[in-house]
């Protein structure tokens, strides 16, 4: 998995939402590699100074998956 770029979206002093898009390349038996490219929508909130990820919003996962011949 390699990430292709982040971008944040403050909502608060201790709150954004980090937009991550992602690059997924699968190795297929007896086929070419497939890289497929997502977005995950990650909320962060910072405690004691650190951030943390409490939640995320993406895609249909699986049907991307079976679309590409994954799965």
């Amino acid at each position: 998995m390699r990430m292709r770029n982040v971008r944040f979206s403050p909502i608060d002093d201790l709150h954004c939402v980090a937009h991550v898009s992602w690059t997924a390349t699968y190795a297929r038996k007896d086929q070419p590699d497939v890289a497929i490219d997502f977005d995950v929508h990650y909320l962060v909130q910072v405690l004691d100074g650190e951030p943390k990820v409490f939640g995320w919003v993406s895609g249909d996962e699986q049907a991307l998956l079976k679309q590409h011949g994954i799965i």
